[in-house]
């Protein structure tokens, strides 16, 4: 059975917020500082009335920007999990539409805090590579499964790259890349790795 913790901070927190306030959140996690202390404030959030045995550190968990079938991903290592359900990794894709972004003005209102109206930006999609029962090896890894949530509907989009694996996180892309595809007439590399 899923940790409490961690399935609410990626089954709930990330992709509410995201969806609240897509624009808000994007360019929070465009800014390492801000990604850093958005991303542990909502991990604190997750563990919110658990007991403290309950709690899970936040050991791993960090954020990377990709370029996946030519659209922005924000890729999340997560805390290793321990079981069924829990995520490796999760990913928010943003299409290009959502990157031009307008020059905030030094008179522009301050985004939408967490509690209030959606931001007009386009919402991402929101990606995860959860652990799933099956037989692991040291050598082969865990069986991990991709899944997506599109508002409050998730689905499952098939097995997944083999878990806690040095090469997991560009596996887990390569995958996004064939759920995603190229964007049409767009001319772009496949995947590109932004560090």
């Amino acid at each position: 059975m899923a940790r409490p913790h961690p399935y609410t901070f990626a089954h709930v927190l990330v992709p509410q917020l995201a969806n609240r306030r897509p624009g808000a959140v994007r360019r929070e996690l465009a800014d390492p500082a801000l990604a850093r202390e958005l991303l542990h404030y909502m991990w604190e959030k997750a563990a919110e009335g658990l007991p403290p045995a309950e709690h899970v550190p936040p050991r791993g968990l960090r954020l990377h920007w990709h370029e996946v079938a030519g659209r922005a991903v924000a890729l999340l290592h997560l805390p290793a999990p321990q079981a069924s359900t829990e995520a490796h990794l999760a990913a928010l894709v943003y299409d290009p539409e959502s990157d031009d972004e307008d020059e905030v003005e030094d008179d522009a209102p301050a985004p939408a805090a967490a509690g209030s109206a959606p931001d007009d930006a386009p919402r991402p999609r929101y990606f995860l590579l959860e652990a799933t029962l099956g037989r692991s090896t040291d050598e082969a890894g865990t069986p991990t499964v991709v899944g997506e949530w599109r508002g409050e509907h998730y689905r499952h989009l098939g097995p997944g790259p083999a878990g806690g694996r040095p090469d997991t996180a560009k596996a887990f892309l390569q995958a996004l890349a064939q759920v995603l595809g190229p964007l049409p007439g767009a001319g772009v590399a496949f995947m590109r790795i932004v560090r």
